[in-house]
């Protein structure tokens, strides 16, 4: 597998709804950081954890001028129902045909483990981030949900950026 990004590059731009069909468009937070999750799905324990626990968070990472983001291939209403059940108060961005998962070189997309054409997903996850000017700063590429950063990690990143005009 070849990295679609270099440390520097612009970001692929895009637009998604959320699973609550709310638009998120990434250009639209240029001037703030932002960090991708891109992650399995609600279906599987550890990323339900991963959830959660950036979850705890969230109130955080826009007093670091930050805009954080779940990304999903698949399963609108399940990550809904999971989003209310849980008050998941971060976007869960739902990428229904895999496209922004495989701009962004994410492993698997679209594969099926659920045996469903309605509820793709990708499998294993990634985190992008992405600074002030809309460029790639950093990323990981996970063959398994462990090995990602922590939120504490990310928000140490933020923290430097803060210092470092927007900048990872």
């Amino acid at each position: 597998m070849t990295f679609p990004f270099s440390n520097g590059d612009a970001a692929f731009d895009f637009q998604l709804t959320d699973c609550f069909d709310k638009p998120w468009r990434l250009s639209d937070h240029k001037g703030k950081l932002v960090c991708l999750y891109f992650a399995r799905g609600e279906y599987c324990p550890t990323t339900r954890g991963e959830f959660a626990y950036f979850n705890a968070f969230a109130r955080l990472f826009p007093k670091m001028n930050c805009e954080f983001a779940f990304v999903v291939n698949g399963g609108r209403a399940e990550h809904a129902k999971f989003a209310r059940d849980l008050r998941i108060a971060l976007p869960i961005l739902v990428d229904d045909d895999g496209a922004i998962g495989q701009k962004y070189g994410i492993y698997g997309v679209n594969h099926n483990d659920l045996k469903r054409d309605d509820y793709k997903n990708y499998i294993a996850p990634g985190v992008y981030l992405i600074d002030v000017e809309g460029e790639v700063s950093a990323f990981w590429l996970a063959s398994a949900p462990r090995g990602l950063p922590s939120p504490e990690a990310i928000l140490g990143i933020l923290g430097y950026a803060e210092h470092n005009n927007g900048k990872y």
